[in-house]
């Protein structure tokens, strides 16, 4: 088992201090088994139990633990991925990189045509066209075609399904496919001619698809736009290139989230950081970004082509669809009593979900619903997405950095898998997709509190995110996540039934999830995600 730790001496010991990982059992390693590592080293280390205490040897020095980059680089490897890829699939890619165009393909060139994607985007899986028509709109989506290069059971193919998908942090990625193909012929940089496959959607006034098409074709993006460059033009501030096709595209957004609103779409608050990286890849700022204009024009038309796509290989072999079943009665019961316990009466339901989040207006409250959803995955059995409100999703906008996009674009051209097999891939990717998102939280977290390790000392507003019987978790506004340990707190306190309220009888006092506080930051260990923080008040 090769495991990412940092090397401590323990008197006249080497430890390897195991990261990011649910069991941190500490790991012996002999002198001559360090490969040259030093104490505050990350390292690889191969373990294996030996009467009952665990031994290891160092099979690569990653670096010192100080360098957020090579704290990353063992993010990667406790997930087994890595920005790199083997010879032969570098090969592979590089030889396939060459293919030519078919002349079958629809020739889309001369359509006016945009991405729109975030400043630090590193890959330009889809594109957009939009013309308004005397009953609607005229929509194309175009996705790159990915499938045009990468062979069923080649190198190229078997590496991105082990992997599943690309996984993001700061500043780094280890992407599905390597970089001959991510982020050069298979990017719809402007420009450039591209192989896609485009859904061609007539939809009517109120958001409606009246009709849809899907075809493979060849398009070149006249512009390559940003999020905030769009958002800044909606608000009357700036100039971009294509304005008419995004002012028609962002009429349409609004008329589909409308309909997504009434037919019951969840809609929680999120936020995610950015971050802002020195010369050397180094972050050395952050801010939480939030939902915009311009992201929510991308989102709506993507979930309208999902859609067509998912309705198109229904009954198709080698096709899986992204589903979210609907929360049980003893999950929303559980819920119901942590919203009561917190002082909102709504008896939550599959329905009213987003209702009593947009009551609520408290990211907190959005934490206490989403966990008491069934997490999404894929299946090759359609069974409706909750979330989204649809009877009908996939993903198919993004096969560049999703295997499971790859699956849906076979099997919308008659090249699917089927049998067991398929069964096996969904799991797999659906696992590989979970272990991507904890990766990149972790690295969220410890690059927040990285950026904080020169603030002990100084106090910050945040809210009480969750409670638990030794205390209280906030988050602070940088986005963070520190602990009140009850220590911190005058007397003893306990945690209600419901989960959510810790209180102490004897003061008349109590905490609960969505309060808002001022704390002071204690201490802060990065590497361990861990910050202590103290209450000074209430807000």
């Amino acid at each position: 088992m090769i495991l990412p730790a940092v090397l401590v001496r323990r008197g006249k010991y080497s430890i390897a201090d195991p990261l990011f990982v649910e069991e941190r059992r500490p790991v012996l390693v002999a002198r001559r088994a360090r490969r040259g590592a030093e104490a505050g080293d990350l390292v690889l280390v191969d373990v294996h139990e030996t009467r009952r205490s665990l031994r290891g040897e160092v099979v690569r020095v990653i670096g010192t633990s100080e360098d957020p980059r090579n704290v990353y680089e063992a993010l990667f490897a406790s997930i087994e991925t890595s920005p790199r890829f083997p010879r032969r699939v570098e090969e592979e890619a590089e030889k396939v990189a060459g293919r030519g165009f078919s002349e079958r393909r629809k020739d889309l060139r001369a359509l006016p045509t945009v991405t729109i994607d975030g400043e630090d985007a590193m890959d330009f899986d889809d594109a957009i066209s939009v013309e308004r028509t005397s009953d609607g709109y005229r929509v194309w989506v175009h996705i790159a075609d990915v499938t045009h290069y990468v062979d069923p059971e080649g190198a190229l193919d078997r590496e991105a399904a082990r992997r599943g998908n690309s996984v993001y942090l700061p500043g780094r990625v280890a992407p599905m496919l390597p970089a001959r193909l991510s982020a050069d012929v298979c990017s719809l940089v402007p420009g450039a001619e591209r192989a896609a496959v485009s859904v061609e959607m007539d939809v009517d006034h109120s958001g409606a698809v009246r009709e849809s098409r899907i075809y493979r074709s060849r398009i070149a993006s006249d512009a390559r736009l940003t999020y905030e460059g769009v958002d800044a033009f909606l608000r009357g501030e700036g100039r971009i290139e294509q304005p008419r096709l995004v002012t028609e595209a962002y009429e349409l957004s609004r008329r589909l989230k409308t309909r997504a609103a009434v037919r019951g779409k969840l809609e929680l608050e999120s936020r995610e950081p950015e971050y802002e990286l020195d010369d050397d890849g180094v972050p050395v700022s952050a801010r939480m970004r939030e939902s915009s204009p311009a992201r929510e024009l991308i989102e709506e038309l993507m979930i309208l082509a999902n859609e067509q796509v998912a309705v198109e290989i229904t009954g198709r072999p080698g096709g899986v669809f992204r589903v979210h079943e609907r929360p049980d009665t003893e999950a929303l019961e559980e819920l119901g009593r942590r919203l009561e316990a917190i002082g909102l009466a709504d008896e939550p339901s599959p329905e009213n979900l987003s209702v009593i989040a947009q009551k609520a207006k408290s990211g907190a409250v959005g934490y206490l619903i989403l966990r008491s959803l069934p997490r999404a995955y894929y299946s090759p059995s359609n069974v409706g997405h909750f979330g989204l409100a649809l009877e009908n999703y996939t993903h198919f906008t993004s096969p560049i950095r999703r295997y499971a996009d790859i699956l849906v674009h076979r099997a919308l051209f008659g090249c699917g898998r089927s049998g067991e097999d398929l069964w096996e891939i969904a799991e797999h990717i659906s696992e590989r997709e979970f272990r991507s998102m904890i990766c990149e939280r972790t690295a969220d977290e410890y690059t927040l509190m990285w950026l904080m390790r020169d603030r002990v000392g100084e106090t910050f507003e945040g809210v009480v995110v969750s409670t638990t019987s030794f205390g209280l978790f906030v988050e602070l506004e940088s986005g963070a996540t520190g602990l009140v340990h009850v220590s911190k707190l005058p007397g003893w306190w306990e945690l209600d039934e419901s989960g959510v309220v810790l209180s102490n009888d004897e003061i008349g006092a109590s905490y609960r999830v969505g309060d808002r506080v001022l704390v002071e930051l204690l201490d802060v260990f990065p590497l361990y995600q861990r910050a202590e923080l103290r209450v000074v008040k209430r807000l």
